[in-house]
């Protein structure tokens, strides 16, 4: 993606550890610029009240942005759509323009219409793992972990260690119950990127997963 088809963004979220049992809460869309944070235990005991046949999706749904994150602005989003549809209309085939589509269709939460973009721009530059992770993403938000996971394994044969993708199958493995897949894929996170403040914040989780699954 260029710097400016760059929305602030904070993604992939995740909540605390309270009792040993992980919460995944996503503080908006998780991309592949995403970032991650704990939240303090007050905040994980707030999202174990929420009903419990919502997902950890649709549980998001209802959460404010993170601290320090702006306010998304549908109407200066839509313009931005309508903008990019009048370059396209011009030059069907501006890879820009359709990146552009797909990204700000999905920070609408309009993630249908952003995969079908994804999937445009993926015809164009098929090796592209931050579109190939974004994609799967859309699915991600549908809550079809699945489909998501297909992507993002995808993603991994061609950049094994690609961040935001490693980021995002620990959230997918974790939302769909697969506490050892979760593990797994921060740990190697962890690993791979041990002065980034983002996977420090994974150690703890990691650690806790496994004594879980110790005792």
């Amino acid at each position: 993606m260029t710097k400016d088809n760059l929305v602030f963004g904070l993604a992939g979220t995740i909540v605390g550890i309270i009792v040993g049992v992980l919460i995944v809460n996503f503080g908006t869309a998780p991309r592949q610029q995403a970032t991650a944070q704990f939240a303090d235990s007050q905040q994980s005991q707030q999202m174990q009240q929420a009903p419990a046949q919502q997902s950890p999706m649709q549980q998001n749904n209802q959460q404010p942005m993170p601290d320090g994150h702006p306010p998304v602005d549908e109407n200066a989003l839509r313009q931005q759509i309508a903008q990019q549809q009048q370059v396209l209309d011009k030059d069907p085939s501006n890879q820009d323009a359709i990146v552009s589509l797909a990204n700000l269709n999905f920070d609408l939460k309009n993630y249908v219409e952003a995969q079908k973009w994804y999937t445009k721009a993926l015809d164009k530059d098929p090796k592209n793992v931050n579109l190939i992770t974004d994609l799967g993403s859309c699915f991600l938000w549908q809550n079809d972990y699945g489909k998501a996971l297909e992507f993002y394994n995808k993603s991994l044969t061609i950049d094994p260690n690609h961040f935001q993708t490693l980021m995002n199958i620990g959230i997918a493995r974790m939302a769909s119950g697969d506490r050892d897949g979760a593990a797994e894929a921060w740990e190697k996170l962890v690993k791979l990127y041990p002065d980034n403040p983002d996977t420090q914040m994974l150690r703890d989780a990691v650690k806790r997963l496994k004594e879980k699954k110790q005792s």
